[in-house]
Protein backbone atom coordinates (compact mmCIF):
# COMPACT_ATOMS: atom_id res chain seq x y z
CA UNK A 1 0.00 0.00 0.00
CA UNK A 2 1.49 3.43 -0.94
CA UNK A 3 2.63 5.48 2.02
CA UNK A 4 0.33 8.41 1.18
CA UNK A 5 -2.69 6.10 0.98
CA UNK A 6 -1.80 4.55 4.31
CA UNK A 7 -1.52 7.99 5.91
CA UNK A 8 -4.87 9.04 4.44
CA UNK A 9 -6.63 5.96 5.81
CA UNK A 10 -5.02 6.43 9.21
CA UNK A 11 -6.01 10.10 9.23
CA UNK A 12 -9.63 9.17 8.52
CA UNK A 13 -9.63 6.81 11.49
CA UNK A 14 -8.10 9.53 13.68
CA UNK A 15 -10.78 12.07 12.68
CA UNK A 16 -13.56 9.56 13.31
CA UNK A 17 -12.26 8.65 16.77
CA UNK A 18 -11.73 12.30 17.76
CA UNK A 19 -15.24 13.22 16.61
CA UNK A 20 -16.69 10.33 18.60
CA UNK A 21 -14.71 11.32 21.70
CA UNK A 22 -15.76 14.98 21.45
CA UNK A 23 -19.39 13.98 20.99
CA UNK A 24 -19.28 11.68 24.00
CA UNK A 25 -18.75 7.94 24.02
CA UNK A 26 -22.23 7.08 25.27
CA UNK A 27 -23.23 5.63 21.91
CA UNK A 28 -21.32 2.64 20.45
CA UNK A 29 -18.78 3.54 17.79
CA UNK A 30 -19.39 1.61 14.57
CA UNK A 31 -16.25 1.90 12.41
CA UNK A 32 -16.66 2.61 8.70
CA UNK A 33 -15.91 -0.12 6.21
CA UNK A 34 -12.45 1.31 5.48
CA UNK A 35 -11.44 1.55 9.13
CA UNK A 36 -9.19 -1.45 9.66
CA UNK A 37 -8.59 -2.79 13.20
CA UNK A 38 -4.84 -2.32 12.73
CA UNK A 39 -5.32 1.41 12.02
CA UNK A 40 -7.67 1.78 14.99
CA UNK A 41 -5.14 0.12 17.29
CA UNK A 42 -2.36 2.31 15.91
CA UNK A 43 -4.30 5.55 16.41
CA UNK A 44 -5.43 4.60 19.92
CA UNK A 45 -1.82 3.98 20.96
CA UNK A 46 -0.12 6.97 19.35
CA UNK A 47 -2.72 9.75 19.33
CA UNK A 48 -4.73 9.43 22.54
CA UNK A 49 -4.04 9.46 26.26
CA UNK A 50 -4.50 6.23 28.20
CA UNK A 51 -7.94 7.10 29.56
CA UNK A 52 -9.16 8.37 26.18
CA UNK A 53 -7.88 5.26 24.40
CA UNK A 54 -9.63 3.04 26.93
CA UNK A 55 -12.95 4.89 26.56
CA UNK A 56 -12.82 4.75 22.78
CA UNK A 57 -11.86 1.09 22.78
CA UNK A 58 -14.72 0.14 25.07
CA UNK A 59 -17.20 1.90 22.76
CA UNK A 60 -16.32 -0.37 19.82
CA UNK A 61 -18.52 -3.33 18.80
CA UNK A 62 -17.58 -6.62 20.44
CA UNK A 63 -16.23 -8.17 17.25
CA UNK A 64 -14.06 -5.14 16.56
CA UNK A 65 -12.86 -5.15 20.19
CA UNK A 66 -11.27 -8.56 19.68
CA UNK A 67 -9.67 -7.64 16.34
CA UNK A 68 -8.21 -4.40 17.69
CA UNK A 69 -6.81 -6.23 20.71
CA UNK A 70 -5.10 -8.74 18.41
CA UNK A 71 -3.52 -5.94 16.33
CA UNK A 72 -2.49 -3.66 19.22
CA UNK A 73 1.04 -3.04 20.46
CA UNK A 74 1.87 -5.00 23.65
CA UNK A 75 2.01 -1.78 25.69
CA UNK A 76 -1.44 -0.78 24.47
CA UNK A 77 -2.78 -4.25 25.24
CA UNK A 78 -1.62 -3.86 28.83
CA UNK A 79 -3.53 -0.57 29.06
CA UNK A 80 -6.70 -1.99 27.52
CA UNK A 81 -6.63 -5.03 29.80
CA UNK A 82 -6.54 -3.00 33.02
CA UNK A 83 -9.54 -3.98 35.13
CA UNK A 84 -11.09 -6.17 32.44
CA UNK A 85 -13.49 -8.87 33.63
CA UNK A 86 -12.27 -12.43 32.95
CA UNK A 87 -15.51 -13.35 31.19
CA UNK A 88 -15.27 -10.33 28.87
CA UNK A 89 -11.67 -11.12 28.02
CA UNK A 90 -12.59 -14.75 27.33
CA UNK A 91 -15.22 -13.66 24.81
CA UNK A 92 -12.63 -11.57 23.00
CA UNK A 93 -10.05 -14.36 22.91
CA UNK A 94 -12.56 -16.75 21.34
CA UNK A 95 -12.79 -14.43 18.35
CA UNK A 96 -9.06 -14.24 17.52
CA UNK A 97 -6.43 -16.82 16.51
CA UNK A 98 -5.04 -18.99 19.28
CA UNK A 99 -1.46 -17.69 18.87
CA UNK A 100 -2.60 -14.09 19.37
CA UNK A 101 -4.73 -15.16 22.30
CA UNK A 102 -1.75 -16.85 23.95
CA UNK A 103 0.34 -13.67 23.67
CA UNK A 104 -2.46 -11.65 25.27
CA UNK A 105 -2.98 -14.13 28.12
CA UNK A 106 0.72 -13.85 29.02
CA UNK A 107 0.14 -10.18 29.88
CA UNK A 108 -2.39 -10.82 32.65
CA UNK A 109 -1.70 -12.18 36.16
CA UNK A 110 -1.79 -15.94 36.68
CA UNK A 111 -5.00 -15.89 38.75
CA UNK A 112 -6.81 -13.86 36.10
CA UNK A 113 -5.46 -16.16 33.38
CA UNK A 114 -6.95 -19.23 35.04
CA UNK A 115 -10.31 -17.49 35.44
CA UNK A 116 -10.30 -16.50 31.76
CA UNK A 117 -9.63 -20.08 30.68
CA UNK A 118 -12.63 -21.25 32.70
CA UNK A 119 -14.94 -19.12 30.50
CA UNK A 120 -13.47 -20.40 27.23
CA UNK A 121 -14.68 -23.51 25.42
CA UNK A 122 -12.70 -26.54 26.67
CA UNK A 123 -11.15 -27.27 23.25
CA UNK A 124 -10.03 -23.66 22.76
CA UNK A 125 -8.74 -23.45 26.34
CA UNK A 126 -6.73 -26.62 25.75
CA UNK A 127 -5.11 -25.03 22.69
CA UNK A 128 -4.19 -21.90 24.66
CA UNK A 129 -2.65 -23.95 27.49
CA UNK A 130 -0.75 -26.03 24.97
CA UNK A 131 0.73 -22.99 23.19
CA UNK A 132 1.66 -21.36 26.50
CA UNK A 133 4.02 -24.26 27.25
CA UNK A 134 6.47 -23.24 24.52
CA UNK A 135 9.15 -20.56 24.74
CA UNK A 136 7.95 -17.33 23.08
CA UNK A 137 10.97 -17.08 20.75
CA UNK A 138 10.59 -20.59 19.28
CA UNK A 139 8.46 -22.09 16.52
CA UNK A 140 6.12 -23.43 19.20
CA UNK A 141 5.73 -19.97 20.68
CA UNK A 142 4.74 -18.35 17.37
CA UNK A 143 2.63 -21.14 15.85
CA UNK A 144 -1.14 -21.54 15.79
CA UNK A 145 -3.01 -24.80 16.28
CA UNK A 146 -5.81 -23.79 13.90
CA UNK A 147 -5.17 -25.84 10.75
CA UNK A 148 -6.77 -28.69 8.82
CA UNK A 149 -5.35 -32.21 8.52
CA UNK A 150 -6.52 -34.98 6.18
CA UNK A 151 -5.66 -38.65 5.77
CA UNK A 152 -4.17 -40.29 2.67
CA UNK A 153 -7.20 -42.43 1.91
CA UNK A 154 -9.77 -39.59 1.99
CA UNK A 155 -11.51 -38.71 -1.24
CA UNK A 156 -11.16 -35.21 -2.65
CA UNK A 157 -14.92 -34.63 -2.55
CA UNK A 158 -15.09 -35.42 1.15
CA UNK A 159 -12.13 -33.12 1.85
CA UNK A 160 -13.77 -30.22 0.02
CA UNK A 161 -16.94 -30.67 2.04
CA UNK A 162 -14.90 -30.63 5.25
CA UNK A 163 -13.08 -27.47 4.20
CA UNK A 164 -16.40 -25.67 3.72
CA UNK A 165 -17.49 -26.89 7.13
CA UNK A 166 -14.30 -26.10 9.06
CA UNK A 167 -12.80 -23.13 7.19
CA UNK A 168 -13.78 -20.64 9.92
CA UNK A 169 -11.82 -22.63 12.50
CA UNK A 170 -8.58 -22.67 10.46
CA UNK A 171 -5.96 -19.92 10.18
CA UNK A 172 -5.51 -20.72 6.49
CA UNK A 173 -6.91 -23.24 4.00
CA UNK A 174 -4.25 -22.62 1.38
CA UNK A 175 -2.44 -25.82 2.43
CA UNK A 176 -3.79 -28.97 4.06
CA UNK A 177 -1.51 -31.41 5.86
CA UNK A 178 -1.70 -35.15 5.36
CA UNK A 179 -1.16 -37.26 8.50
CA UNK A 180 -1.42 -40.87 9.58
CA UNK A 181 -3.33 -42.23 12.56
CA UNK A 182 -0.73 -40.88 15.00
CA UNK A 183 -0.79 -37.37 13.47
CA UNK A 184 2.69 -37.91 11.97
CA UNK A 185 3.13 -35.62 8.98
CA UNK A 186 3.11 -37.55 5.69
CA UNK A 187 2.67 -34.85 3.07
CA UNK A 188 0.98 -31.63 2.02
CA UNK A 189 -1.64 -30.74 -0.56
CA UNK A 190 -2.78 -27.28 -1.64
CA UNK A 191 -6.36 -26.15 -1.99
CA UNK A 192 -5.70 -25.38 -5.64
CA UNK A 193 -4.72 -29.01 -6.26
CA UNK A 194 -7.92 -30.11 -4.55
CA UNK A 195 -10.05 -27.90 -6.78
CA UNK A 196 -8.33 -29.13 -9.93
CA UNK A 197 -8.69 -32.84 -8.99
CA UNK A 198 -11.69 -35.10 -9.46
CA UNK A 199 -13.94 -35.57 -6.46
CA UNK A 200 -13.40 -39.35 -6.49
CA UNK A 201 -9.58 -39.19 -6.42
CA UNK A 202 -7.81 -39.87 -3.12
CA UNK A 203 -5.49 -37.52 -1.28
CA UNK A 204 -2.57 -39.97 -1.17
CA UNK A 205 -2.26 -39.94 -4.98
CA UNK A 206 -2.00 -36.15 -5.16
CA UNK A 207 -0.12 -35.09 -2.05
CA UNK A 208 3.49 -33.88 -2.04
CA UNK A 209 5.48 -36.07 0.38
CA UNK A 210 8.49 -33.71 0.36
CA UNK A 211 7.32 -31.30 3.06
CA UNK A 212 9.31 -28.27 4.19
CA UNK A 213 8.84 -28.13 7.96
CA UNK A 214 10.33 -26.85 11.20
CA UNK A 215 10.81 -28.39 14.61
CA UNK A 216 8.85 -27.05 17.52
CA UNK A 217 12.00 -25.86 19.35
CA UNK A 218 13.64 -24.00 16.44
CA UNK A 219 14.40 -20.30 16.84
CA UNK A 220 11.65 -18.04 15.54
CA UNK A 221 14.03 -16.07 13.30
CA UNK A 222 15.19 -19.27 11.56
CA UNK A 223 11.56 -20.28 11.09
CA UNK A 224 10.67 -16.93 9.53
CA UNK A 225 13.65 -16.99 7.17
CA UNK A 226 12.83 -20.52 6.02
CA UNK A 227 9.18 -19.70 5.41
CA UNK A 228 10.02 -16.63 3.33
CA UNK A 229 12.95 -18.28 1.56
CA UNK A 230 10.66 -20.98 0.15
CA UNK A 231 7.84 -18.48 -0.49
CA UNK A 232 5.34 -20.37 1.63
CA UNK A 233 2.09 -19.03 3.01
CA UNK A 234 2.44 -21.35 6.02
CA UNK A 235 4.94 -23.90 7.31
CA UNK A 236 4.09 -26.91 9.50
CA UNK A 237 5.61 -27.34 12.97
CA UNK A 238 6.34 -30.88 14.18
CA UNK A 239 7.32 -32.35 17.55
CA UNK A 240 10.21 -34.81 18.07
CA UNK A 241 7.96 -37.70 16.92
CA UNK A 242 7.27 -35.97 13.61
CA UNK A 243 3.64 -35.28 14.52
CA UNK A 244 2.28 -31.93 13.36
CA UNK A 245 1.38 -29.69 16.29
CA UNK A 246 0.84 -26.35 14.56
CA UNK A 247 1.62 -24.06 11.65
CA UNK A 248 3.42 -20.72 11.32
CA UNK A 249 1.88 -18.31 8.81
CA UNK A 250 3.58 -15.67 6.67
CA UNK A 251 2.14 -12.73 8.61
CA UNK A 252 3.68 -14.05 11.82
CA UNK A 253 7.01 -14.50 10.02
CA UNK A 254 6.98 -10.93 8.76
CA UNK A 255 6.23 -9.67 12.25
CA UNK A 256 9.19 -11.64 13.66
CA UNK A 257 11.57 -10.37 10.97
CA UNK A 258 10.47 -6.79 11.53
CA UNK A 259 11.07 -7.13 15.24
CA UNK A 260 14.42 -8.88 14.82
CA UNK A 261 15.56 -6.37 12.20
CA UNK A 262 14.63 -3.42 14.38
CA UNK A 263 16.35 -5.00 17.36
CA UNK A 264 19.56 -5.67 15.42
CA UNK A 265 19.64 -2.13 14.01
CA UNK A 266 19.05 -0.54 17.40
CA UNK A 267 21.66 -2.72 19.07
CA UNK A 268 24.16 -1.88 16.33
CA UNK A 269 23.59 1.79 17.03
CA UNK A 270 23.89 1.23 20.78
CA UNK A 271 20.37 2.44 21.48
CA UNK A 272 18.99 -0.64 23.25
CA UNK A 273 16.91 -3.43 21.72
CA UNK A 274 13.60 -2.10 23.11
CA UNK A 275 14.08 1.55 22.16
CA UNK A 276 11.42 3.40 20.20
CA UNK A 277 10.49 6.98 19.41
CA UNK A 278 7.46 7.04 21.75
CA UNK A 279 9.47 6.39 24.92
CA UNK A 280 9.71 8.87 27.76
CA UNK A 281 12.84 10.92 28.35
CA UNK A 282 13.90 8.75 31.31
CA UNK A 283 13.48 5.49 29.40
CA UNK A 284 15.47 6.80 26.43
CA UNK A 285 18.34 7.77 28.71
CA UNK A 286 18.35 4.37 30.44
CA UNK A 287 18.38 2.54 27.10
CA UNK A 288 21.23 4.55 25.55
CA UNK A 289 23.51 5.60 28.40
CA UNK A 290 25.13 2.17 29.10
CA UNK A 291 26.58 1.86 25.58
CA UNK A 292 28.25 5.26 25.83
CA UNK A 293 30.61 3.94 28.50
CA UNK A 294 32.54 2.12 25.77
CA UNK A 295 33.58 5.20 23.73
CA UNK A 296 34.31 7.12 26.96
CA UNK A 297 36.77 4.47 28.13
CA UNK A 298 38.22 3.93 24.66
CA UNK A 299 38.55 7.67 24.09
CA UNK A 300 40.41 8.20 27.37
CA UNK A 301 42.79 5.38 26.53
CA UNK A 302 43.32 6.66 22.99
CA UNK A 303 44.04 10.16 24.29
CA UNK A 304 46.96 8.84 26.31
CA UNK A 305 48.33 7.00 23.28
CA UNK A 306 48.05 10.09 21.05
CA UNK A 307 49.62 12.24 23.75
CA UNK A 308 52.71 10.02 23.77
CA UNK A 309 53.16 10.20 20.01
CA UNK A 310 51.73 13.60 19.05
CA UNK A 311 52.49 15.66 22.12
CA UNK A 312 56.13 16.26 21.33
CA UNK A 313 55.40 17.29 17.76
CA UNK A 314 52.74 19.79 18.80
CA UNK A 315 55.02 21.35 21.42
CA UNK A 316 57.85 21.70 18.93
CA UNK A 317 55.74 23.45 16.29
CA UNK A 318 53.94 26.05 18.42
CA UNK A 319 56.00 27.99 20.97
CA UNK A 320 54.91 27.87 24.59
CA UNK A 321 52.60 30.73 25.52
CA UNK A 322 52.33 32.22 22.00
CA UNK A 323 49.53 34.75 21.71
CA UNK A 324 46.50 34.44 19.50
CA UNK A 325 46.07 30.69 20.00
CA UNK A 326 46.20 27.81 22.42
CA UNK A 327 49.33 27.20 24.45
CA UNK A 328 51.48 24.42 23.01
CA UNK A 329 51.15 22.03 25.93
CA UNK A 330 47.40 22.64 26.10
CA UNK A 331 47.13 22.12 22.34
CA UNK A 332 48.95 18.81 22.62
CA UNK A 333 46.55 17.66 25.31
CA UNK A 334 43.46 18.87 23.42
CA UNK A 335 44.51 17.11 20.20
CA UNK A 336 44.81 13.80 22.03
CA UNK A 337 41.11 13.92 22.98
CA UNK A 338 39.78 14.34 19.43
CA UNK A 339 39.10 10.58 18.93
CA UNK A 340 36.93 10.48 22.04
CA UNK A 341 34.90 13.49 20.91
CA UNK A 342 34.37 12.02 17.45
CA UNK A 343 33.43 8.62 18.88
CA UNK A 344 30.92 10.00 21.36
CA UNK A 345 29.38 12.50 18.94
CA UNK A 346 29.10 9.81 16.26
CA UNK A 347 27.62 7.27 18.67
CA UNK A 348 24.94 9.56 20.07
CA UNK A 349 24.10 10.70 16.54
CA UNK A 350 23.72 7.12 15.33
CA UNK A 351 21.51 6.31 18.31
CA UNK A 352 19.21 9.18 17.44
CA UNK A 353 19.15 8.33 13.73
CA UNK A 354 18.41 4.64 14.36
CA UNK A 355 15.49 5.36 16.71
CA UNK A 356 13.95 8.01 14.45
CA UNK A 357 14.38 6.01 11.23
CA UNK A 358 12.66 3.03 12.86
CA UNK A 359 10.00 5.33 14.29
CA UNK A 360 9.13 6.58 10.80
CA UNK A 361 9.30 3.06 9.32
CA UNK A 362 6.76 1.56 11.73
CA UNK A 363 4.57 4.67 11.96
CA UNK A 364 5.37 5.73 15.53
CA UNK A 365 6.17 9.35 14.63
CA UNK A 366 2.90 10.88 13.44
CA UNK A 367 1.85 14.39 12.53
CA UNK A 368 1.42 16.50 15.63
CA UNK A 369 4.11 14.66 17.58
CA UNK A 370 7.18 15.52 15.51
CA UNK A 371 8.14 18.60 17.51
CA UNK A 372 7.80 16.76 20.82
CA UNK A 373 9.93 13.87 19.57
CA UNK A 374 12.53 16.32 18.23
CA UNK A 375 12.77 18.24 21.50
CA UNK A 376 12.99 15.01 23.51
CA UNK A 377 15.89 13.82 21.35
CA UNK A 378 17.72 17.12 21.89
CA UNK A 379 17.17 16.82 25.64
CA UNK A 380 18.53 13.29 25.57
CA UNK A 381 21.65 14.49 23.71
CA UNK A 382 22.16 17.31 26.21
CA UNK A 383 21.77 14.99 29.18
CA UNK A 384 24.06 12.28 27.79
CA UNK A 385 26.62 14.93 26.84
CA UNK A 386 26.55 16.21 30.41
CA UNK A 387 27.03 12.68 31.79
CA UNK A 388 30.00 11.96 29.50
CA UNK A 389 31.53 15.37 30.27
CA UNK A 390 31.16 14.75 34.01
CA UNK A 391 32.92 11.40 33.66
CA UNK A 392 35.74 12.73 31.49
CA UNK A 393 36.38 15.98 33.42
CA UNK A 394 38.12 14.53 36.52
CA UNK A 395 40.12 12.09 34.40
CA UNK A 396 41.44 14.84 32.13
CA UNK A 397 42.11 17.09 35.11
CA UNK A 398 44.14 14.28 36.72
CA UNK A 399 46.23 13.63 33.59
CA UNK A 400 46.61 17.27 32.40
CA UNK A 401 45.01 20.16 34.30
CA UNK A 402 41.65 21.43 35.46
CA UNK A 403 41.67 24.17 32.78
CA UNK A 404 42.12 21.67 29.98
CA UNK A 405 39.62 19.31 31.62
CA UNK A 406 36.95 22.00 31.85
CA UNK A 407 37.55 23.07 28.24
CA UNK A 408 37.39 19.49 26.97
CA UNK A 409 34.24 18.69 28.98
CA UNK A 410 32.48 21.84 27.75
CA UNK A 411 33.42 21.10 24.15
CA UNK A 412 32.19 17.52 24.54
CA UNK A 413 28.84 18.64 25.97
CA UNK A 414 28.24 21.12 23.15
CA UNK A 415 29.37 18.73 20.41
CA UNK A 416 27.13 15.86 21.58
CA UNK A 417 24.09 18.13 21.96
CA UNK A 418 24.69 19.61 18.52
CA UNK A 419 25.13 16.19 16.91
CA UNK A 420 21.83 14.95 18.38
CA UNK A 421 20.11 18.07 17.07
CA UNK A 422 21.63 17.62 13.61
CA UNK A 423 20.75 13.90 13.48
CA UNK A 424 17.14 14.59 14.46
CA UNK A 425 16.84 17.43 11.96
CA UNK A 426 18.28 15.37 9.10
CA UNK A 427 16.01 12.37 9.78
CA UNK A 428 12.86 14.47 10.10
CA UNK A 429 13.73 16.79 7.22
CA UNK A 430 14.44 13.86 4.92
CA UNK A 431 11.12 12.19 5.77
CA UNK A 432 9.23 15.47 5.33
CA UNK A 433 10.78 15.81 1.86
CA UNK A 434 9.32 12.43 0.91
CA UNK A 435 12.63 10.56 0.91
CA UNK A 436 13.58 7.44 2.85
CA UNK A 437 15.33 8.59 6.07
CA UNK A 438 17.26 5.32 6.30
CA UNK A 439 19.08 6.05 3.03
CA UNK A 440 20.05 9.65 3.78
CA UNK A 441 20.23 9.95 7.56
CA UNK A 442 23.18 7.59 8.10
CA UNK A 443 25.90 8.85 5.73
CA UNK A 444 24.82 12.50 5.87
CA UNK A 445 24.60 12.46 9.65
CA UNK A 446 28.08 10.96 10.01
CA UNK A 447 29.66 13.49 7.65
CA UNK A 448 27.97 16.51 9.22
CA UNK A 449 28.48 15.35 12.80
CA UNK A 450 32.20 14.63 12.33
CA UNK A 451 32.89 17.98 10.72
CA UNK A 452 30.77 20.02 13.11
CA UNK A 453 32.02 18.16 16.20
CA UNK A 454 35.67 18.93 15.40
CA UNK A 455 34.92 22.59 14.63
CA UNK A 456 32.85 23.01 17.80
CA UNK A 457 35.51 21.23 19.83
CA UNK A 458 38.36 23.48 18.71
CA UNK A 459 36.31 26.70 18.84
CA UNK A 460 35.25 25.91 22.42
CA UNK A 461 38.82 24.97 23.42
CA UNK A 462 40.25 28.13 21.86
CA UNK A 463 37.63 30.31 23.55
CA UNK A 464 38.46 28.83 26.96
CA UNK A 465 42.23 28.30 26.58
CA UNK A 466 43.21 30.93 24.00
CA UNK A 467 46.03 33.40 24.64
Amino acid sequence: MPRNRRREMRHQVLLALRAHLEGGVHQPLVPDEGHYPADIADVLWLDFARDEATKLYQSLPEETLAEVLAEAEPKLVEVLLEGVEPEMLARKLERIPADDGTDILEMVPEDVRQQVLCFIEPEDASDLRHLAEYEPDTAGGMMTTEFITVSQDERIGDVLKRIKRDEDSAETIHSLYVTDGREVLQGVISSRELLEAGIHEVVGDLMNPDVILVRVDEDQEDVAHRLLHYNLSAIPVVDPRGAIVGIVTADDALEVLEGEGSEDALLLAGAGADSDASETFRTKVLHRAPMLAIPVIAGLAMSRVMDLFAGGLAKGVIPQGSSGGIAADSLAAIISFIPMVLALAGTVGMQTSAVLVRGFAVGQIVDGKRLRVFLTEVQVGLFLGGVCAAIALPAVAWFVSWDVGFAMASALLIAMTWTTTIASGIAMGTEAAGKDPAVVAGPLMIAVSDLSAVVIFFLTAEALLGG
